[in-house]
């Protein structure tokens, strides 16, 4: 088949047709660039405090656990940064077991110095790093206590639970505390 030299001439729909899909076809185009231009502009950062109380952006798409709209968890790392030391009957009962694990033989120095953090923690509020409060809840003071006890309760296995340990007055001073600070007592220190 051969193909005539010249075309005919377009017709008026012929014209109209194609300036039609001209306008749709930019229509599109202009669309699609804005789709995308959209999508790659760079939104406007949300910060939030990172345990340090440094300001970091917030990664898109997350939230930020105990962070992000948390004014409780904020009211608390400010209370304890800003606390006085502990006095009263908590503080000469955690000064009691203090010179009760100074006493005792039985702690590994490793166990040792696990209580001997928490105890300074109790003591010295304003000392417990900011990322533990997290971990430790609403009841700061009953969880380091708890965290005492499971200490003492895991060495004292370690001793295959000796009834003359030391470890034992110990534990079961810690369970009067946990009681006394809102968390359950230890069973195996009260069954023996």
């Amino acid at each position: 088949m051969k193909l005539p030299n010249k075309l005919p001439p377009a017709s008026r729909t012929d014209k109209r047709l194609l300036a039609a899909s001209v306008i749709i076809l930019l229509a599109s185009a202009v669309i699609a660039v804005f789709a995308i231009r959209s999508r790659m502009a760079p939104s406007q950062p949300t910060y939030v405090s990172d345990f340090n109380g440094d300001k970091i952006e917030q990664p898109q798409g997350t939230l930020v656990p105990g962070v992000a709209g948390s004014s409780d968890l904020i009211n608390r790392m400010t209370a304890i940064a800003n606390s006085e030391p502990l006095t009263g009957p908590l503080a000469d009962e955690v000064q009691a077991v203090a010179q009760m694990v100074t006493n005792c033989p039985d702690y590994s120095q490793a166990r040792r110095d696990q209580m001997n953090y928490h105890i300074g923690w109790l003591l010295q509020p304003n000392t417990l790093p900011k990322q533990m409060l997290i971990a430790l809840g609403n009841n700061v003071n009953g969880r380091l206590i708890l965290g005492m006890s499971t200490f003492t309760l895991e060495q004292w296995g370690e001793k295959q639970k000796a009834a003359n340990s030391c470890l034992l007055p110990i534990g079961k001073k810690l369970n009067d505390m946990l009681a006394a600070n809102g968390e359950e007592r230890i069973k195996q220190f009260d069954g023996t």
